[in-house]
């Protein structure tokens, strides 16, 4: 193996010499030096480049911008975009000018962090009002002060490019701040920002950048709010699975850039093989293939893939079943489901959300408002009054509940017991291989989803992305789902809920429970609960 790497290594340090030796590249590398001599001879000529660089960012990217390479043994390159490169830079361009979001998938290494902050930097430089936000996952990755976070990649740039080319005034103590790149002389602005679910909200930009979107726990969150700040939202992303950034990108409504490896002409079939060898199928599809369903490993539930998609809307000759999972400082997630004639389960609609004592879910089930009615968006509101007429409903939930305090001296089951909602479960619906099992048996007997977007964007979401965690064994990372519990993050939520109900579901077969309408006044006249 290490024979084929120094094969692979050297034959990849020839590919870079002949293009760097090809018409194309020296053309340009020459225009480049040229424009360098005469700025450093004479003012006049720093001008006309000034000039030059304002009217096009493909021009000041090819002619005074760099870019570093650990993967060769040269390490700092200028920065001579490839003609994909120059297509991605014209068309974010337009894109920000025109106030339109864009999505761009790609295979890793196609340097497509660095264009679109080198187009920021552009517009830093020359444009005026500009005012950007930039954001990832992690803090790290947005500014550590090192060329592999954000703002790294901003300040390689800055020492590069010639001083004279810099705002009048610009030091980098008074005006690089951290998560913070200010122009001195035209007042433009780039701030960082680390993934949460209030990103961006409070001020108007002329752009946000979210990179690796599809690593993003709050994804959909983060993207909406940002759709208050700015008419152009600009999501990169290699796949994660086929979470809420593919949902967008599948969405239609977003323009999609898509940056295949194929693309870049360093890169060929003996590249792509070579990295094939040195990873498994699920990275290959994430890193190299842009492949969203094939990119997420260790699935918890494979078989939601088998479900039926369809127009499976509340029906009130069909009795009402409600899964809760409890949240306490994170989400509460509920689902709502029905057997239809055929016998078949289907699931209606579906709710989550997060930080809120147990109080505030009671009018989803109840529809009635209290008296304030304060705390609730305009899309809480709306869901509601859309289940304002539903029947009462027979719930099951977290064992958990009994213990969990959420309202002081109360637990959740008393909270929602005293609203009128019964909460059932048992002591061994804490064991999650029971869970699970009898989850995938719910799946595989035959499952109906509501094709809504509550569902799309919620319980379809996290089915989908739950994940059994890797762990390292020789040396090796595997995926492990044989003793330990999938992974706690946004998807478990919605997990649980569905799995409370596969299980209430299940013990309920066969039990005649008459459920009244909650809005008869004798509602809890005579009503029978499951005895747990």
């Amino acid at each position: 193996m290490m024979e084929n790497t120094n094969t692979e290594l050297e034959r990849r340090e020839l590919l870079l010499k002949e293009y760097q030796a090809s018409d194309g590249y020296k053309a340009k590398l020459v225009d480049r030096l040229k424009i360098a001599d005469a700025c450093n001879r004479s003012n006049e000529a720093k001008l006309y480049a000034m000039a030059a660089c304002k009217a096009d960012p493909v021009f000041f990217i090819n002619n005074f911008c760099w870019t570093p390479n650990d993967k060769y043994k040269q390490y700092h390159f200028p920065f001579l975009l490839y003609p994909f490169q120059e297509d991605y830079i014209n068309w974010l361009n337009k894109h920000i000018d025109e106030g339109k979001d864009s999505l761009v998938e790609k295979s890793r290494e196609m340097g497509v962090t660095w264009l679109t902050l080198s187009l920021f930097l552009w517009k830093w430089l020359f444009n005026d009002n500009f005012n950007s936000l930039v954001g990832s996952y992690k803090e790290a990755k947005v500014d550590n002060r090192q060329k592999d976070s954000l703002f790294g990649m901003l300040d390689y740039q800055l020492r590069s490019i010639p001083e004279w080319m810099l705002p009048k005034r610009f030091n980098f103590k008074n005006h690089r701040m951290s998560m913070k790149l200010i122009n001195p002389e035209n007042q433009n602005l780039i701030e960082g920002d680390t993934m949460n679910s209030e990103f961006s909200r409070g001020s108007r930009k002329t752009c946000v950048f979210m990179d690796e979107g599809a690593f993003w726990e709050y994804f959909q969150d983060a993207w909406d709010s940002a759709g208050d700040t700015t008419n152009s939202r600009i999501a990169v992303s290699t796949p994660n699975g086929y979470n809420s950034f593919a949902m967008l990108r599948d969405s239609q409504q977003v323009d999609v850039m898509t940056m295949h490896w194929k693309l870049h002409p360093l890169k060929d079939e003996k590249w792509y093989e070579y990295e094939k060898s040195r990873r498994s199928d699920d990275t290959v599809a994430q890193e190299l293939d842009i492949s969203y369903q094939k990119s997420q490993k260790g699935r918890v539930y494979p078989e939601w893939d088998l479900v039926e998609w369809g127009h499976f809307s509340y029906d009130p000759e069909h009795q009402l079943f409600v899964g809760w999972d409890f949240g306490n400082s994170d989400d509460t997630a509920i689902i709502w489901a029905q057997k239809d004639y055929d016998g078949k389960i289907r699931i209606v609609d579906c709710y989550s959300n997060r930080g809120k004592t147990i109080e505030f879910y009671v009018p989803f089930v109840t529809g009635i408002l209290p008296s304030d009615g304060d705390g609730y968006t305009k899309r809480d509101l709306e869901f509601i009054e859309s289940h304002r007429g539903c029947a009462k409903g027979t719930h099951f939930g977290d064992p958990a509940g009994r213990f969990r305090n959420q309202v002081v001296n109360f637990t959740v089951i008393d909270v929602l017991r005293n609203h009128g909602i019964h909460i059932n479960f048992k002591d061994h619906w804490k064991q999650f291989s029971e869970r699970v099992e009898t989850s995938k048996v719910l799946m595989k007997n035959g499952l109906k989803i509501n094709d809504i977007d509550n569902i799309k964007k919620g319980l379809h979401i996290a089915m989908i992305n739950s994940k059994y965690p890797d762990m390292q064994r020789g040396g090796v990372k595997i995926v492990n789902s044989q003793g330990l519990k999938p992974m706690h993050d946004s998807n478990s939520h919605f997990r649980s809920s569905f799995e409370y109900l596969a299980l209430g579901l299940s013990e309920y077969e066969g039990r005649r429970t008459k459920i009244h309408d909650k809005f008869a006044s004798n509602r809890f006249t005579g009503r029978k609960t499951i005895s747990y």
